[in-house]
């Protein structure tokens, strides 16, 4: 349709305007001395985190893939996982990573709904581990006495009502068969035989018991090497927890986060750096210091990212080899 070819387009619009006023009003100049003073050591130490965290969410898809039988290699998780990067952070498409993943897996074990369940559950965990995150934070920044910390109040409602939507995504993916029994014989039946096969997928890819403290522990191991990628960041341009209390950190990074998922902005740009400098202020930090720190964080994740594009260059991202014979009626159907 001609409004989702025109999405796109609005959406680099959107950012980079915001983000051009943001640097405009820091000053290009005083951004660019504080780039110049970035301790490369922590530098690498920052990509260093950045790669261990997409690292970490491999190996969690590959237990959600467990679950169902579907044992892979992890070297193929991890280059599939990369290649998504690569196709979030920079290729000109709605299409984004998560669907280039679910496209090379469907290759893989020939069943579009399993693939695009895994997938689904992957991001879902890891958005409920972010959610309680910052809930936690927003909590102690305005209850745990000492010095207060602000948060916008549409902030913080958007934070409990992220987390509330991610907690009744968890139970429907839990509860998707029942649901669609009671209720789908309101639907035409080319609508509702696709959907069986989704909701059984979810079903079953949803983890449960030990396996959900497993996935769990990993979703929040992956948000804590995120939200350490962020701080060694801030101290490679001098930002250290003298000068920024690792509270500011946690919300900075969570906030963005969660208001960088409405769909009016393209990697968060603009809103990484609003956010940062709203929060920096709080302590002193100027605004040059605040957008240097949110476009450096940038920087490490498409350094990292460009893996992805050096697996899609030399052929690792399965999208030239014959898929697998398809297992399921969604897939034949689409």
């Amino acid at each position: 349709m001609p409004w989702r070819r025109l999405w796109m387009p609005l959406r680099l619009v959107i950012s980079g305007g915001l983000l051009t006023y943001l640097i405009w009003q820091a000053q290009p100049a005083l951004i660019w001395e504080e780039w110049r003073r970035v301790s490369p050591l922590l530098l690498v130490g920052a990509i260093v985190l950045q790669f261990v965290g997409v690292a970490v969410s491999a190996a969690k898809w590959g237990m959600l893939l467990r679950v169902r039988g579907h044992v892979l290699s992890y070297r193929w998780l991890l280059g599939s996982y990369l290649a998504g990067q690569f196709a979030n952070n920079f290729l000109p498409t709605s299409v984004g990573g998560d669907a280039l993943r679910v496209a090379q897996l469907n290759r893989r074990i020939g069943s579009l709904s399993q693939a695009s369940a895994s997938v689904f559950l992957e991001r879902l965990t890891g958005f409920l581990a972010l959610s309680i995150i910052a809930s936690a934070a927003i909590v102690i920044s305005y209850f745990g006495g000492g010095e207060h910390i602000d948060t916008q109040p549409l902030w913080r409602w958007l934070t409990v009502g992220f987390g509330v939507v991610a907690v009744f995504a968890l139970v429907f993916s839990l509860m998707a068969p029942q649901l669609l029994q009671l209720f789908g014989s309101y639907l035409p039946h080319f609508i509702r035989r696709p959907l069986q096969r989704i909701a059984e997928a979810l079903s079953d890819y949803a983890p449960r018991g030990g396996a959900f403290a497993s996935v769990m522990g990993m979703s929040f191991l992956f948000q804590a090497c995120w939200i350490g990628m962020n701080i060694v960041c801030g101290w490679a341009i001098g930002l250290d927890f003298t000068y920024v209390p690792l509270l500011i950190y946690i919300l900075m990074v969570t906030i963005t986060d969660i208001l960088g998922l409405a769909p009016f902005f393209f990697n968060n740009l603009g809103v990484r750096e609003v956010v940062f400098t709203l929060y920096l202020a709080q302590v002193g930090s100027g605004q040059p210091e605040a957008v240097a720190l949110a476009l450096l964080v940038f920087s490490v994740r498409l350094l990292v990212s460009i893996l992805g594009g050096l697996i899609i260059l030399f052929g690792g991202a399965d999208l030239n080899t014959p898929s697998a014979p398809q297992t399921d009626a969604l897939s034949s159907e689409l």
